[in-house]
Order: structure tokens, then sequence, then C-alpha cells
């Protein structure tokens, strides 16, 4: 591919992948199209939340009390849509057909205590179809009984409009313990393995069975919610081997640590540029970023009686309280 023909190319251990000029066009549409989406799709996620504040429900990632507009991590990374788009493409498949499969470019979190999570979903199912939501079909994944994974994912889209929104379902623990996982996600979806022994085949499969036992570890005091097996269809994705050699389990480990690392430079790097910059200049290179990236067409919205609704005060109040509580506990990249 000549650099005329270029779009995008991965980084570090994602510099295989790539995308044409063409091609990243048609990513960076679909995206501001859900850029345009989030606003009126937060504040949804806020009233579904207050609704259920008798069950204890927090919305991860929203800080709208501390003067935060948007929920974090709501809108999909351009670059992560990117390299999903990429990963695909590089197996052959036709982007077209790539983009019209992506259902998580606006995403989100609620979390419920386990005594009151099954209860409280099924009532945020019924609170999601009076607003004209369905479940789009085959996408409510239940795998509390999985052992690398345990909560509810699911996909909804509007009848209207076609909008489309991840929402997984989980505890406060469950999603700790995703967050804690999230390098070893990263590097069993970089398909890291296979680089590092593209010519054995046995010894990949053992990376990520060891892959597997370390995100197991963390899942060993997560409460499973009572009665959630009415939640979904049920799946269970994968399946322990306690023989994986232990060199290998120390191999992934050691990977897992030095990608923590690295994320954390990253996110400290990126904090001390935000603060290295005035209020003013932020502001202006917001500015010219959402002029660069306006679509031509803005989406319909259809959550505008969401949109309209506002926090009210206590309900900030309860939710700055709990993040007090729970320090740590923040909105995470998804799966």
């Amino acid at each position: 591919m000549s650099d005329e023909e270029l779009g995008w190319r991965g980084e570090g251990p994602e510099a295989h992948l790539s995308l044409t000029a063409e091609q990243d066009q048609l990513v960076r549409d679909l995206w501001n199209r859900a850029a345009q989406a989030r606003q009126g799709l937060d504040n949804t996620m806020r009233l579904l939340r207050d609704q259920s504040a008798d069950r204890g429900s927090a919305l991860v990632g929203d800080k709208k009390a501390k003067g935060v507009e948007e929920v974090d991590y709501s809108l999909k990374g351009l670059d992560s849509l990117r390299r999903k788009v990429a990963v695909d493409v590089s197996r052959g498949a036709d982007v077209n057909r790539v983009l019209g499969k992506v259902n998580d470019l606006n995403r989100y979190t609620l979390t419920f205590e386990p005594e009151n999570y099954t209860p409280a979903t099924q009532e945020t199912y019924a609170r999601l179809k009076a607003l004209g939501y369905e479940p789009m079909p085959g996408s409510e994944k239940n795998t509390w009984q999985d052992p690398v994974y345990k909560g509810l994912n699911t996909t909804w889209q509007h009848r209207d409009s076609g909008q489309k929104f991840e929402l997984q379902f989980h505890t406060p623990d469950s999603f700790q313990a995703k967050t804690d996982n999230h390098e070893l996600y990263e590097i069993v979806r970089a398909r890291h393995f296979e680089k590092i022994s593209p010519d054995n085949a046995e010894v990949t499969k053992q990376y990520y069975q060891a892959a597997d036992l370390l995100q197991n570890e963390r899942y060993q005091n997560v409460v499973i919610p009572p009665g959630n097996e009415v939640l979904g269809e049920q799946k269970v994705r994968a399946v322990l081997n306690p023989e994986v050699p232990a060199e290998r389990v120390q191999q992934v480990r050691k990977m897992e640590a030095e990608l923590k690392e690295q994320n954390a430079r990253k996110a400290e790097n990126s904090r001390t540029q935000d603060n290295a910059r005035s209020p003013g200049v932020q502001s202006k290179l917001d500015s010219l970023r959402a002029k660069s990236e306006r679509p031509a067409h803005t989406q319909g919205r259809s959550t505008g009686q969401a949109q309209r609704n506002n926090t009210p005060v206590q309900d900030q109040n309860r939710d700055a309280q709990r993040d007090a509580r729970r320090p740590g506990r923040q909105q995470g990249p998804e799966r």
C-alpha cells in the first residue's frame, strides 16, 4: 500500500494493521454519527440509573455531579474502531459489512448490587422498551457462568431511528474484575500470542489458556447474582485448563504487567498534557476538533425527552458519595 493510499496504521504491537484512505473515511463517517448521538444517550442512561436508585444503581463513568457532562468512555475511541475494523479487513472481510455489524460505538455499563441485580435488570429492560428500544436478536449474552468474563452484555436498537448502543449489566465487583483484566483482554485482542509463536500452534494455545487462568483468578470472589439465569442467553466461552505449564502462566503474567505499566505511563502523560493547557487553549482545540470531524448530516435523535431530563441535585450528590466509597471503580475501555 502506497503512502497516498494509506489512511491509518496501528502502532506498537498493532503496526501490522492498516486501512486505506477510502476505508478510513467510511470508519470516520460512522464514528461521527455515533458522536452526534452521544449526549442524548448519556442522558437516557442517567434517567435509567435514577429510576433504579432504590436498587443501588450506578452508571459507570458518570461524573456529572463533578461538572463533567459526558459519561466516560460512552463513545468508543476512533482509533479503537479503526483497529477493530482493520483486524477484520486484514482477514479478507469487506469494510462495509464490518461496519454494518458494529453495535458498540455508544456503550454503557449499569451496575446493581448482587441481591438486586436480576429484578433491576428486568425493570431496566421494560423502561428501555417503553422508550422505543428493543434488544437486537442474538445480542443478549449472559456469561455469569463463564470462568473468564462474568456479566450480561446486550445491544439495543431504536424501533424508528435504528440507533444502536451496547449496554452491559454488572455488579460492582464483576465490573472491577473486568477492569482489572483489561490488559489481558488487550493482549488477546491484538493476537499477540500468534505473533510471538507463529510456528508453534501448541505453544500459542498454551498462552491463551494461561490468559484464561489469570482472568479467572480475579473472578474468584465475585458473587453470582441470584436468579440471573432468566436473563438473556447463557454462554460459556472458555474451559479452563489447569495443566497449562507454569512457565506459560508466568510469561503471560509478565506481559500483562508490562502492558499495565505502559498504559499507566500513557495515562499519566495524557493527564500532564491536559493540565498544561489553559482552559482557553483547550476550548479552542476542542472546537477545532469538532469542526474537522463534523459530519455533513447529523443523525436524528429519538431520545429528546431523556435529553431534557436533568439529574436531581440529591441524585448527583448520591453519585458523588458512591464514587467516594468506591475509589478506582470507573469506566474503563469495554469489551
